[in-house]
């Protein structure tokens, strides 16, 4: 068999967007395949006929990211003519829908909205509930779409001036300014909008100063959480509802430091997942409630204090599912407990069942009648798609079942490591060709967040290390999603208990397995995970080599660049650039770097918004005025993601780097 390299992950296939059409019996999603050639990944819209086991490919341009069932149809986003394409190289927002008969043929345009659509639901057979963007300092094409003939023409043609000569610049009025993977945000405005199938009317909604996040439809009431537009986005959320049938739109709930992530109508309550961020802050996590005479009542149990995501790191998913999912009378949802993801789902009064109880990563799904849909990662398995009825669960999808055919994988064994009054949650990979008796260089990864964590699922960077001849180690310390609010609470205390814990995981770690070469040993992470190792390699000389990636090193200029700076520096170091600014200074590795004598390569995308590139760049520019053996890799035209989601090429040349760097200096 194969080792995994470089260019494997131009095998891996990616799932996302699973729906369920109830009336055939039929799943749909998006497959997404790595293409060297362009440099980028191609999107399939994927059926699968239930009841017949049928697996069949919808579309084949490779443009189509997202999709939904409506009337029987595939219906979809593109820009497929020539007047779409010729709009979209002039630089104007809009989405475009297309149609596609279940039986396959060639897609019909239905119709193009002038707006940059984030989501939308069936209302009935002739309109639509939008969730749109638009910018207002750019050219409306909703404006220029009601003009004809000339007139109409010279809009276009003055609007693409306007907007090619904006792009020498930008105008900055609010903040976050951008956003990680968007780009420059400024001037966008969501909100909700009625667009009527037949008459070709767009209707918006909301006011024009609110930022609508997210809506549920519940017959002709739309529930939408949004928050008012200051020029400063607020982390607290407000709950409105939009009665269709009177045209009246009332906020029902606010509350101070509490955020809502989802409302809706649930066997005649008003059904809420808020955060209470009173108790730990931003990284609180969510309650269960039913609102009602303007009041909220808990309905959440007692023994449930987990969040309601999948929070297991990987590094082969790309592109979004649903984790939450309303049916009849209850609602289904994910939730990390430990290392595993599992559903779940709950009533109005509070009654909490576990569907799904096994190990691995749900990283979607849909219900169906008495049976679930999940796009799950399963033992060494990447991402397939299963049918589970509560008794007994399917895979029926074979799409990444060349990997482990063809392949050599590592399969992650799980360590618990007695830590004080509790246990550390962690896992070893042995390197392929492993033989008793032997010494190996060992890597120590330590996950972003910090509020994720690691589980026993397949993660491509850590097979690529292992068939390199390492063993990789890993572990989720205190800061880690998946084990309450107090484990997860470390505002404050970044680089002091979460480094105790991983310094003593590793530690523990060499004892437990004398196969691991304490004296050639090296460390990684990326995001928080690069915190910790910029942190590490200031306060200790214990590892050989490391490389940090999109890490933060300095507190004090990461609170005003970043897309998030400015309230989760706050909210996380418990401290500000005006009020105890010596914390934010002492907790940062940059203040460390006089210390630093490790050799140190630093991974760093042009484009990344949530830990800016200055970050690489000050510390890059400390050790070598410190006399330490570093490097700098800056990953032009990539963002934050660039290990999940980035470019293929820059994705490998990231690991290449890596290996190169580790094999140099341990």
């Amino acid at each position: 068999m194969k080792k995994i390299g470089l260019e494997t992950l131009l095998e891996y296939k990616f799932i996302s967007n699973l729906r369920f059409e109830e009336e055939k019996n039929l799943l749909g999603f998006v497959v997404k395949n790595p293409n060297e050639d362009d440099n980028k990944y191609d999107s399939y819209i994927y059926t699968y006929d239930l009841e017949n086991d049928e697996l069949k490919k919808m579309t084949s341009l490779g443009e189509e990211s997202s999709f939904e069932f409506v009337d029987g149809n595939i219906v979809f986003s593109g820009a497929r003519e020539k007047s779409d394409k010729d709009l979209r190289d002039k630089g104007f927002k809009f989405t475009s829908y297309y149609k596609l008969p279940l039986d396959g043929g060639e897609g019909e345009k239905l119709f193009r909205l002038p707006l940059s659509v984030g989501d939308y639901k069936v209302l009935d057979e002739d309109n639509w509930i939008i969730l749109g963007t638009v910018n207002e300092k750019l050219p409306n094409l909703m404006d220029i779409e009601k003009l004809e003939g000339e007139e109409r023409q010279k809009a276009i043609d003055e609007g693409a001036k306007k907007i090619e000569f904006e792009k020498g610049f930008e105008r900055l009025s609010e903040i976050p300014f951008w956003s990680d993977g968007s780009g420059f945000t400024d001037g966008n405005r969501r909100g909700l909008y009625k667009y009527n199938l037949k008459s070709g009317e767009l209707t918006k909604l909301t006011d024009d100063k609110k930022m609508v996040n997210s809506f549920e439809l519940a017959g002709d009431k739309i529930y939408y959480i949004y928050y008012d537009f200051t020029g400063v986005m607020e982390i607290e959320d407000k709950l409105a509802r939009y009665d269709l049938s009177q045209d009246k739109d009332e906020e029902i709930y606010y509350e101070k430091d509490f955020g809502i992530d989802y409302a809706n109508e649930l066997d005649g309550e008003i059904f809420l997942i808020g955060v209470d961020m009173k108790k730990i802050g931003i990284n609180t996590n969510p309650d269960f409630y039913i609102l009602k005479d303007g009041k909220l009542n808990s309905i959440t149990p007692k023994d449930f204090d987990y969040s309601i995501c999948s929070a297991v790191n990987s590094d082969v998913r790309h592109g979004g599912n649903k984790t939450l999912v309303k049916k009849d009378d209850r609602i289904y949802f994910t939730s990390t407990q430990r290392v595993d993801t599992f559903l779940f789902s709950i009533g109005k009064d509070g009654d909490l069942e576990k569907e799904i109880d096994l190990p691995g990563s749900i990283d979607g799904f849909q219900v169906g009648d008495g049976e679930y849909y999940l796009v799950a990662m399963r033992g060494d398995n990447l991402q397939e798609v299963y049918r589970n009825n509560g008794v007994e669960e399917i895979k029926l999808t074979s799409l990444n079942d060349n990997i482990l055919e063809e392949y050599e994988v590592s399969t992650p064994e799980y360590v618990s490591v007695e830590c004080g009054d509790f246990e550390l949650d962690g896992y070893i990979m042995k390197p392929i060709g492993f033989e008793e008796g032997k010494k190996y260089k060992t890597i120590l990864q330590i996950h972003g967040g910090p509020k994720t964590a690691y589980g026993s699922v397949f993660f491509s960077e850590m097979q690529y290390l292992t068939a390199l001849g390492y063993v990789v180690i890993y572990t989720n310390p205190r800061g880690s999603d998946g084990r309450g609010n107090e484990f997860s609470d470390i505002r404050g205390k970044y680089g002091s208990i979460d480094y105790e814990d991983l310094m003593h995981f590793t530690k523990e770690m060499v004892k437990k397995f004398d196969f691991i070469d304490e004296e050639q040993m090296g460390v990684t992470g990326g995001s928080y995970g690069g915190y910790m190792t910029n942190w590490i390699v200031g306060h200790t000389d214990y590892f050989k080599a490391a490389v940090t990636q999109r890490s933060i090193s300095n507190w004090t200029s990461k609170y005003n660049t970043t897309d998030i700076g400015y309230y989760f520096v706050k909210d996380q170091v418990a401290a500000t650039p005006w009020e105890n600014i010596d914390q934010l200074w002492d907790n940062s590795p940059l203040k460390y770097a006089d210390k630093v004598k490790t050799p140190t390569l630093i991974i760093h995308s042009e484009q990344d918004f949530r830990c800016d590139i200055d970050q690489g760049y000050q510390f890059f520019t400390a050790l070598k005025l410190h006399g330490v053996e570093t490097e700098m890799l800056m990953v032009r035209g990539e963002s934050h993601g660039l290990s999940r989601d980035g470019r293929p090429k820059q994705r490998m040349e990231r690991l290449k780097a890596m290996a190169e760097w580790f094999e140099k200096y341990i």
